[in-house]
């Protein structure tokens, strides 16, 4: 008897477990002040187009928003549902009410939690420092206004001299608002924004203690740190499949690390940069391909047509690779790819040599290799 009560009692408590729910955070959010149109209605996902929901309310000087959760995360409210428009402003739905007004088209939290409101302090110090920049750029356009392509090189100098700082101070802001809110959620928008300029050495090392690096929201920066450390010198290839022109799935191990160096080319047919660089690497391969030497092209395109077309169009006889996906694309993950065109050359073991060579920087360094 006493054995079949335990039982009984042990399965009623896994029971409980199992159907147990998760303290749920209703945010509720309203947007006042110059409600234009597009009207503001829609909540993002912070990172990715996905939408959450339109507004539950829509009146002439007040939006309103109530989204349940059952974690605190990052929304941005927008003018469009695919972030066409720019958007409005982001915020942390975590269970406190939160009013984001809008002025002279500058969405910004005026009501929050302590973390929405260090967060609006953040962006508040930013502002003011692009603000900065834009000076520069209005002192710059005074300047070619009165000097053309002339302008004196003290002038020029000092323009350059004064936006250099500005940058830095940019920059060290930026890292200084991450450090000083590593026990609250404000790190994640500007780690996800700010990835690529904050450097992998910085994301390292503040990911490693940060109380939210589990956020699902911070995978992105994962990929970034993971990307980034696939392009260093010495790194080895990292595979990935795609299908060449005629449809055959093929590897990018089939061409790197088979006992030549290897120029791999993430392009797309709709990247005029791209298209401008292939001469150049047209008129290297043909110099160099009978020493051992070979380019394979990874396409970001997103259809057959328009890829077929450009490689007739530029003469291109390397192979190519593609699963057109174009910025979903697999590889854009394994190698943090954000901009194009972007190259890797890897030696005939499989390993990185160097990345971003264009121009006159890729027949240098193929000169050094061969010659």
């Amino acid at each position: 008897m006493k054995k079949l009560f335990l039982l009984t009692m042990f399965a009623a408590l896994g029971l409980a477990a199992c159907t147990e729910t998760k303290t749920r955070l209703a945010t509720e959010i309203t947007v006042v002040g110059d409600l234009t149109d597009p009207k503001p209605i829609y909540l993002n996902t912070f990172g990715s187009l996905n939408p959450i929901q339109e507004a539950q309310s829509v009146e002439d000087s007040i939006i309103t928003f109530v989204l349940d959760t059952t974690e605190a995360f990052f929304v941005v409210i927008d003018r469009s549902i695919d972030k066409s428009s720019p958007w409005v402003c982001s915020v942390i739905a975590d269970g406190t009410p939160i009013e984001v007004t809008i002025k002279d088209g500058v969405g910004e939290i005026t009501k929050g939690s302590e973390q929405n409101m260090k967060l609006a302090e953040a962006r508040t110090q930013l502002r003011i420092l692009d603000g900065k920049i834009d000076s520069l750029r209005g002192e710059y356009g005074k300047l070619r206004e009165k000097y053309g392509e002339e302008i004196p090189k003290v002038a020029e100098d000092n323009l350059d001299k004064r936006w250099d700082e500005i940058d830095a101070d940019i920059m060290a802001t930026k890292k200084q608002v991450i450090l000083d809110n590593a026990d609250n959620m404000v790190p994640i928008y500007f780690l996800c924004k700010y990835a690529n300029d904050l450097g992998v050495e910085f994301l390292e090392s503040f990911m490693s203690d940060y109380k939210y690096k589990d956020h699902k929201q911070l995978n992105y920066i994962c990929r970034v740190i993971n990307g980034e450390k696939n392009k260093k010198e010495g790194a080895e290839v990292v595979d990935f499949v795609a299908k060449d022109l005629e449809g055959k799935e093929c590897h990018l191990t089939d061409y790197v690390g088979k006992g030549k160096y290897v120029l791999v080319d993430f392009w797309a047919s709709w990247c005029g940069p791209c298209c401008a660089d292939i001469p150049n690497v047209k008129a290297n391969y043909e110099k160099y391909k009978d020493k051992g030497f070979e380019v394979v092209g990874v396409s970001l395109d997103y259809k057959q047509e328009n890829w077929e077309k450009k490689v007739q169009e530029l003469g291109i006889t390397w192979p190519q690779m593609s699963d057109l996906k174009g910025w979903d694309s697999d590889v854009c993950g394994l190698y943090n790819i954000w901009g194009i065109p972007m190259t890797l050359l890897y030696n005939p073991d499989g390993k990185v040599v160097a990345y971003l060579l264009h121009g006159e920087a890729l027949s240098q360094k193929l000169a050094e290799i061969f010659e």
